[in-house]
This record gives structure tokens, C-alpha cells and sequence, in this order.
């Protein structure tokens, strides 16, 4: 999954004359990084994961590749507060408003999967447009900054993953990669199962 590494070759290379002298075998080598980006990887069949659900094995776009995400995680602002400048939101006080401003409550926290290391390093979007979390991200719950002049109330959708926030950025927040995000969200996110917007 590294396109900078000169192993991959090397390896590949390895691999093939191996099975060049074992003929009659099922032969397979690609997962989907390889797939993706070697057709000489491709043997007999292919190993597929994370492409499976639409994300990038390289950790960049997976549009890049023909990949459509299989997962959006949403919740919803389940309180909106005024927050007057010099006041602050959640623990250890790590957002203190410089000017007034309305925060949203949005029920999702890391007793969901939504990781703590996002404290004030994540967007979610509400009505299409990208708003920040700002403040500790708690068990249950994060706060978003909705602007003075906000019109939202509660009740509103909020896409913490989709709709523009790929798994891939929120990793690339975090220092790791999307297969972390998607499988760190955790039993008691409810699961709705749909092909194409249809239920399943």
C-alpha cells in the first residue's frame, strides 16, 4: 500500500518465479492495495478487504480508484446552547470561546468508536455544510460549533463520516488508517443496512 516502496517488486518478482515452477497451483497474491496497482499481482484471483467497502488501500481517495465508501456514520444535534465569549465546552476546558457563538450537542462519542484524539481535529456536516467539533470528545457525546447566527435546532442530521468526510481524512487526522476508523466503531452504533437507499 506504500506506491513509494521498491519491495513490492522485488517481492512480486520473488513470487512469480516461485509459481512459475509450480505449475497447476491456484495462484494468488493480491489484496486490494495490489490489485489496485499491479496487474501482474493478479495471478489467478485476488484477495480483496478494504476495497470491499469502498476505501482506499493507499489511504488517499478512493474515487481515485473507482471505490464508492459502504459506510456513513451519522447522528443527530440533540441540543443547541449559546456559548458567550470566555465560556467553554467539555472536559479540561480545550475549547474556550474567543467570540460568541452557538454550540450543538451532538450525541456520538468514544463509547461509540468516535475517538478521543479528534478533541478539536474533526468537521462533521450538518445541512451540507462542514462544521468543527470543538471541545473534549466525551463517551457520549461532542459539541460543534454552529456559528452565531446559526438557524439549526435540535433534531438536525449530522454525517460525522460521509457526505464529503471520508475515513481516509479522519486517519489521516489521526496518524493511522481508515480500516482503524471503520472497525474501531464499536456494538451500540446502530446498524441500518441499505443497497442503493433501499433497506436491505
Amino acid at each position: 500500500d506504500d506506491l513509494a516502496d521498491g519491495f513490492f517488486d522485488e517481492q512480486l518478482g520473488r513470487f512469480e518465479a516461485w509459481a512459475a515452477g509450480h505449475r497447476g497451483l491456484l495462484v494468488h497474491a493480491a489484496n486490494s492495495a495490489s490489485l489496485l496497482r499491479e496487474p501482474a499481482a493478479h495471478f489467478d484471483m485476488a484477495r480483496c478487504g478494504v476495497a470491499i467497502y469502498g476505501l482506499d488501500p493507499f489511504g488517499v481517495d478512493p474515487a481515485a480508484h473507482r471505490l464508492e465508501p459502504a459506510l456513513e456514520l451519522r447522528s443527530w444535534v440533540g441540543a443547541v446552547k449559546p456559548c458567550a465569549v470566555g465560556e467553554s465546552a467539555g472536559y479540561g476546558r480545550r475549547f474556550v470561546a474567543r467570540q460568541a457563538t452557538v454550540l450543538g450537542v451532538v450525541p456520538v462519542g468514544y463509547g461509540d468508536g468516535w475517538r478521543r484524539a479528534l478533541t478539536n481535529n474533526a468537521d462533521v456536516i450538518i445541512g451540507g455544510r462542514r462544521y468543527a467539533s470543538v471541545g473534549t470528545v466525551s463517551m457520549d457525546n461532542i459539541t460543534v460549533d454552529l456559528g452565531r447566527d446559526t438557524e439549526l435546532r435540535p433534531g438536525a442530521e449530522v454525517t460525522l463520516i460521509g457526505g464529503g468526510i471520508s475515513a481516509e481524512e479522519l486517519a489521516g487526522r489521526l496518524g493511522t488508517i481508515n480500516y482503524e476508523i471503520t472497525c474501531g466503531l464499536l456494538g451500540r452504533v446502530p446498524r441500518t443496512y441499505h443497497r442503493d437507499g433501499v433497506p436491505a
